[in-house]
């Protein structure tokens, strides 16, 4: 039996051959997994043997993150916001550009509202929600999706992190559970990391985003921009005068998220850019029309 370095070698070969990114790094990670470890103590004891079941287990992670199945989804866990979320093929893998929604959220909150009620729209894995609950702690959250099976992860992590009190979790169809709550003007900052990639684009994600996470928070309309249009028509009515909604746009959409805004109960107030320079998160806030 190989011990841990020889382990990782031949892990990272095959991913390599492959054509998988960052081949040895992968490699260690699922050893670590496999072996119930940290990446410290793949370091200081390389010379461990590996047993003959754990290795077969390795190898069996290893030919599935070779055929493309996401690194997440083989060891169940993601990092976002600082906190460790439990993820499966049911839920979206959270991504570092969403935490510039968290943290937007959390500034317009401050310490200006004593009790903010904060909505999030297709909660996924309740990244948002969670991130919120724990970081204010003052807040009420409810947390909303279509998928029952997504809404049992995010349960999960509610638990996990200690905030499943402070998070309503409800099954709808996007803002349909405010309705049934009659909770019309009742929502301080409304979230949502929507689907928006363009139907008739899907070649915009990588194969294995494509082809392994949920369509359905994926793909937003034959231009993307479906559930833009549903989100800043419907909304209105459930935000105070003066709430916020906040949401995640995609590469190239914030043009035509300007024009569906124009002349409606919004106003735009802030576009905030990922590392990249991309426009990523989008502020507007409810405005009362003249009569």
């Amino acid at each position: 039996m190989p011990n841990i370095s020889q382990a990782i070698d031949e892990g990272a070969a095959r991913l390599k051959g492959a054509a998988i990114e960052y081949d040895r790094r992968t490699a260690g990670v699922l050893l670590a997994h496999v072996l119930g470890v940290d990446r410290t103590h793949l370091l200081t004891r390389s010379d461990d043997k590996v047993g003959e079941s754990n290795y077969e287990d390795y190898l069996a992670l290893i030919a599935r993150r070779a055929a493309g199945e996401p690194l997440q989804y083989i060891t169940g866990h993601q990092e976002f916001f600082g906190l460790d979320f439990h993820v499966t093929p049911s839920v979206l893998i959270p991504r570092p550009e969403t935490e510039f929604l968290v943290e937007r959220i959390i500034k317009l909150v401050d310490d200006s509202i004593e009790s903010p009620l904060i909505v999030d729209v297709g909660t996924g894995s309740g990244c948002i929600a969670v991130a919120l609950a724990v970081n204010v702690p003052r807040a009420q959250v409810i947390a909303t999706d279509l998928s029952v099976a997504a809404l049992e992860v995010a349960r999960m992590n509610a638990a996990r992190h200690g905030v499943a009190r402070k998070i309503q979790f409800v099954q709808g169809d996007l803002l349909e559970p405010l309705a049934i709550r009659r909770l019309e003007n009742s929502v301080d900052v409304l979230a949502s990391n929507p689907p928006y990639v363009n139907e008739g684009k899907p070649y915009l994600v990588q194969r294995e985003v494509r082809d392994w996470e949920p369509r359905e928070a994926l793909f937003g309309g034959v231009d993307g921009l479906e559930f833009f249009r549903r989100l800043l028509v419907d909304s209105p009515r459930y935000l105070k005068p003066g709430g916020s909604l906040v949401f995640e746009i995609g590469f190239s959409q914030l043009d035509a998220i300007r024009g569906i805004i124009q002349g409606s109960a919004w106003e735009l107030v802030d576009v905030a850019c990922d590392l990249q320079g991309i426009p990523r998160t989008v502020t507007a806030m409810k405005v009362e029309k003249n009569s």
